[in-house]
């Protein structure tokens, strides 16, 4: 599992987006121009006195890369931040890629460099990443990202898969800058296929360090690897009640 080729885009590629939620007559005019969009909703709402612009009741936001939705949309210039909020559905398609998010809550304050992407009680936060060869998927309670786009953070009963892998943890973060992604929390699992086969691990941390290409599980590791031929015996062996570990 490439760590690195799906965690970076999925919150940094859609965030130009989310900060233009406001209106041409803006200050900020410029960032909707580039992107070729403005803002509709049922209710528009200007607070000079608060410096604040919010935008309440089937919020949209297209063009031919960006789609955006929510029940609310606000921006708070003197605080610099931005909240969109409500069945938050946001898109990105780009060069046969596809990002999307799906959240109850965005939130991203650019003077404290810092924000998240939070689920409700019924639905957890949900980031995809769609290209040619591979789709990657992230469930999480909430996706906290900082430092410039550079550090994130999944907390709350986490899932990251791809086509061949699925890693469940109770936190998962990873650094842009250092390349090194954790698992940690609940006791980590991993599984997966490969060309060597079937395999599962298990540790009180995963870490991959993706400039170098270092995989580790540390504190009570356990596991299997079943070579590829012998899939067809061990899948039938789960079936009649064999346990992992």
């Amino acid at each position: 599992m490439k760590f690195k080729s799906f965690i970076i885009p999925l919150v940094f590629a859609l965030m130009p987006a989310f900060l233009s939620a406001q209106s041409a007559d803006s200050d900020d005019a410029e960032l909707s121009a580039l992107l070729g969009g403005l803002v509709q909703s049922d209710s528009w709402i200007i607070r000079k006195d608060k410096a604040e612009e919010e935008f309440i009741g089937n919020v949209r936001y297209e063009n031919e890369t960006y789609k955006i939705s929510a029940d609310r949309a606000l921006s708070q210039r003197k605080l610099n931040a931005y909240t969109i909020s409500g069945n938050v559905q946001a898109s990105r398609k780009q060069d046969g890629e596809e990002i999307s998010l799906t959240a109850n809550k965005v939130y991203f304050n650019a003077k404290k460099d810092y924000g998240y992407a939070q689920g409700s009680k019924s639905s957890q936060a949900h980031a995809s990443f769609t290209s040619l060869n591979n789709i990657f998927n992230l469930y999480a309670d909430k996706i906290n990202f900082g430092g410039k786009f550079t550090v994130f953070e999944a907390e709350g009963d986490c899932e990251l898969n791809d086509m061949n892998n699925t890693l469940y943890s109770g936190k998962m973060a990873y650094n842009t800058q250092s390349g090194l992604f954790t698992a940690s929390e609940n006791r980590p699992v991993l599984f997966g296929y490969n060309d060597d086969g079937d395999y599962a691990l298990q540790g009180d941390q995963i870490t991959a360090d993706n400039k170098n290409g270092i995989y580790t599980a540390s504190g009570r590791v356990t596991g299997w690897l079943v070579p590829a031929e012998d899939i067809s015996k061990y899948t039938q062996g789960q079936k009649d009640g064999a346990q992992i570990f």
